[in-house]
């Protein structure tokens, strides 16, 4: 299996619902071959950071009329299931995890496209489990839990983002997102009933929520919670997002904008490497001393990692 950037846009050319992770091939991707899944366009969790938003153009926003389920997302994956097992150059695909989802979440709720009531994801969840795939589940929901029953635990690893614990500042984050509580409550859920489970901690975003003593207080409570491992990244600029930045934290914006005019990659500006790093080995050491595995994610920080970055060693 060539896993090239010319040999996944080939795989890719093949396949209607599933596809191969990182198309574009960053050079600072540490993650393992996968495939992805994404059940919806669009999300509704209207996360200030979003990196999606601007290139999903009139599918980000809560109250946008232009996002759902995608068109025929169960058919599509049906057959990408059957042609994988029927293809050989395919064929190879079926040994890798699938991820739900990366650049939209499993788990949207609003008034008018809630999977609670679809239940799109549940049911692809169904033929990927049923077909013999292991899953990475990353999500900011705790409707994950609804389909533990579903989810095989030996081919699972449940991830829940967490950028904070304070709920004030996590509404002004993530707006539409569940209370941070739900999601460690969801975590612990998961965990009880035998799933390994990662929390991204992602991203940091200076000034607002890098500080150490807000990253301890969350550590805290996922090593209460038996989480395994925490991913991190720091804030990646677009111009959209470094809008909503700029209008919600003005002061935060201000303060640190010298900090991301040297570093672009990949098309997103970065916080220059020796603050990057400040704040991986932060995240990192809280970790350690919580027993809890470390992996950062994009950060050009490969040798900060104590194991996948995505969980992958987990399954």
């Amino acid at each position: 299996m060539e896993w090239t950037k010319a040999g996944k846009k080939r795989l890719a050319s093949k396949l209607r619902a599933l596809k191969p992770f990182d198309p574009y091939h960053s050079p600072l991707c540490t993650c393992g071959p996968k495939l992805t899944l994404n059940v919806y366009t669009g999300c509704g969790y209207e996360c200030l950071y979003c990196y999606t938003s601007t290139y999903s153009r009139g599918r980000w926003g809560r109250d946008s009329d232009n996002w759902g389920p995608r068109v025929d997302v169960l058919h599509n994956l049906e057959r990408d299931i059957a042609r994988i097992g029927a293809d050989d150059e395919l064929r190879e695909l079926k040994r890798l995890p699938v991820v739900l989802s990366l650049s939209s979440d499993p788990y949207p709720d609003t008034p008018r496209v809630s999977e609670a009531e679809l239940e799109f994801t549940r049911r692809c969840i169904e033929l990927l489990a049923q077909a013999g795939y292991a899953l990475l589940m990353q999500t900011k929901s705790d409707l994950v839990t609804r389909d533990l029953d579903m989810l095989p635990k030996d081919r699972t690893v449940v991830g829940i983002t967490i950028t904070t614990v304070d709920e004030p500042l996590a509404r002004r984050l993530e707006p539409y997102a569940p209370a941070p509580e739900r999601r460690i409550a969801a975590l612990r859920a998961a965990i009880e009933q035998g799933f390994p489970a990662i929390c991204r901690i992602d991203p940091l975003l200076p000034g607002v929520n890098d500080e150490p003593g807000q990253v301890a207080g969350l550590m805290k409570k996922l090593a209460g919670a038996g989480v395994n491992q925490v991913v991190s990244s720091t804030f990646k600029k677009r111009r959209d997002s470094a809008l909503r930045f700029a209008r919600q934290f003005p002061d935060a914006a201000a303060a640190t904008e010298h900090l991301y005019e040297k570093e672009e990659v990949s098309g997103y500006r970065y916080l220059v490497e020796p603050e990057r790093r400040r704040r991986m080995e932060m995240v990192k050491a809280i970790a350690r001393s919580h027993g809890l595995l470390f992996s950062c994610c994009r950060e050009g920080m490969p040798e900060l990692n104590t194991c996948s970055c995505d969980g992958q060693h987990l399954l």
